[in-house]
């Protein structure tokens, strides 16, 4: 039998590049000498599931009861002999086979549809693809038996994640393929433990009072199935079992013989095998103003919460406002847990500077587009500016926004002769532009810092911020205009959608210096403004 408490089963990668596969509980094992400091999983939602799988399992059975408790225990983390305690509390909710309760897995699930286990993955394709033949980007097969710590991660990274499924087939707490955000430390022990909260303030996002392994780990009792289109509201259970959450009614088939074999996706070989499991609709609904600590929400016209989802493109700068920092115009707040690490406990961490890391999947009702995943550096200031900071780093972003959306039409007006009815992605001009700017941004941001301190004055700042915008915005230009191509092009056109972006992207634009807050200026002649620096 395997109990993912027990039982080592979690690749991670050590300080000196070691590789090797823990239990949770020795997550602080040699963490003087040689700590462990990341994840090693054979996929990277693999990757991102685990890391919430600690991070549930720490929350669960060990939270920090006051700031001074987490302060100390970051610094000097439990040894893996006290958190094998404390995470043996419910160890029976933790076991993936056997007669009783299996992790993640239906309780009283007796017949359902029997599906390959390479459905577990979120991309491969799913049922009506396969018959229609319509799998053409990603095939079928490859995938036809799973190792059982494999398959471990594949139904926790589903659950967590779970995207539309069809009619019946529920989605993730958070919703299909939610966008996590994280704070990062040094160490997988302090990445962990920095995204972990106090039991007080845990209470607020479910009914604490219900404290049964029922009410955490759904698994452990009869499924709240959503036959008649019940739900699941945040009163119903235990605030921890967002970290639990299971939507789809699974049950891996595991009661035949044991199978040994190579593992089709970790390549190891092991004694038993998982190539079916059986599946069935009307899982768990989890509706009613749920809230998840690990993921940034948007508020609707109708002040209902919406958890984010990534978006093409990937994660850059251009998420700061939602992820990081409150954005009022769009009603969107970084997950709890960063807003919590920059509120509270950022400033007893000098020496280090953590970072954000976000990933989720691109999904398109069923089909998932792409995984994205990023980090950002968390930037210290201090309490007291924190305010005038946040404010001035909007109007970057937001300068950053107007900037690129210039510089892509500007392009498409130089391309087409008609650019309001030019078909075709032009998105890669706008993914290009905030990757290449970010690191001008990053270092805007210290320097943003340090003025703030000593209180000089942020003008010159914010126009070396717009040369730096317009720079970029001259260079994409050129490599994709055509300006080059004399005898491809229409010159003339070019040269109009030179001077329109020059004129977007001025010092001088109204719209340019409002957002930016920039102090009103003389306007040059018409002619000079291309010549004229910003």
């Amino acid at each position: 039998m395997l109990n993912l408490i027990e039982q080592a089963w979690i690749p991670v990668i050590r300080k000196d590049g070691e590789r090797s596969t823990i239990a949770p509980w020795e997550l602080t094992s040699d963490y003087q000498e040689n700590p462990i400091v990341e994840l090693d999983a054979p996929r990277p939602d693999f990757n991102g599931a685990l890391v919430q799988f600690l991070i549930g399992i720490v929350q669960t059975e060990l939270p920090p009861t006051n700031p001074v408790t987490w302060k100390r225990m970051f610094r000097r983390p439990p040894e893996p002999a006290d958190l094998k305690a404390s995470f043996s509390t419910h160890i029976e909710a933790f076991n993936l086979d056997g007669d009783g309760p299996r992790f993640m897995q239906d309780l009283t699930l007796a017949k359902g549809e029997a599906l390959a286990i390479d459905k577990l993955l979120i991309e491969r394709p799913g049922e009506q693809t396969v018959k229609k033949n319509t799998d053409h980007f990603l095939k079928r097969g490859g995938i036809d038996h799973l190792c059982m710590t494999c398959a471990a991660m594949a139904l926790f990274t589903l659950q967590t994640n779970a995207p539309s499924g069809g009619r019946g087939h529920r989605t993730s707490l958070r919703g299909g393929g939610p966008l996590t955000t994280l704070v990062t430390g040094r160490t997988l022990w302090e990445t962990v433990w920095l995204n972990v909260i106090s039991p007080q303030e845990l209470e607020r996002y479910g009914n604490s009072a219900l404290t049964s392994a029922a009410d955490i780990f759904p698994w452990m009792g009869e499924t709240r199935t959503s036959n008649n289109n019940e739900i699941t509201t945040p009163q119903d259970v235990n605030p921890a079992q967002m970290f639990w959450g299971m939507p789809r009614r699974i049950r891996l088939d595991l009661d035949g013989k044991p199978e040994p074999g190579e593992c089709d996706l970790c390549g190891k070989t092991t004694e038993r095998q998982v190539s079916t499991f059986s599946a069935k609709d009307s899982g768990v609904n989890y509706k009613g103003g749920w809230c998840h600590v690990l993921s940034p929400y948007s508020t609707n016209p109708k002040g209902e919460l919406l958890a984010k989802h990534a978006q093409p493109g990937g994660v850059t700068y251009r998420n700061w406002l939602g992820l990081v920092q409150n954005d009022s115009q769009n009603n969107s707040q970084p997950a709890a847990v960063v807003s919590l690490f920059r509120e509270q406990r950022q400033l007893g961490l000098n020496g280090f500077q953590p970072h954000l890391w976000a990933f989720g999947y691109d999904m398109d009702n069923m089909k998932a587009r792409c995984w994205y995943e990023g980090k950002m550096p968390l930037h210290h200031i201090d309490e007291g500016l924190l305010p005038g900071y946040e404010e001035e780093i909007a109007r970057l972003v937001r300068t950053a926004g107007l900037i690129g959306f210039s510089v892509r039409t500007s392009i498409k007006k130089a391309l087409f002769s008609r650019p309001e009815d030019a078909t075709g992605d032009l998105s890669f001009i706008d993914a290009r532009f905030w990757q290449d700017t970010e690191p001008a941004f990053h270092k805007t941001l210290d320097e943003l810092a340090t003025l703030l301190k000593d209180g000089g004055d942020r003008t010159t700042l914010k126009l070396n911020w717009l040369k730096s915008l317009r720079d970029e915005g001259k260079r994409l230009f050129d490599d994709y205009s055509q300006a080059d191509l004399i005898d491809q092009t229409d010159p003339k056109r070019v040269a109009l959608a030179w001077r329109d972006l020059q004129r977007f992207t001025s010092r001088f634009n109204k719209k340019v210096r409002e957002t930016l807050d920039l102090p009103i200026e003389a306007k040059p002649d018409e002619a000079d403004i291309p010549d004229a620096g910003v």
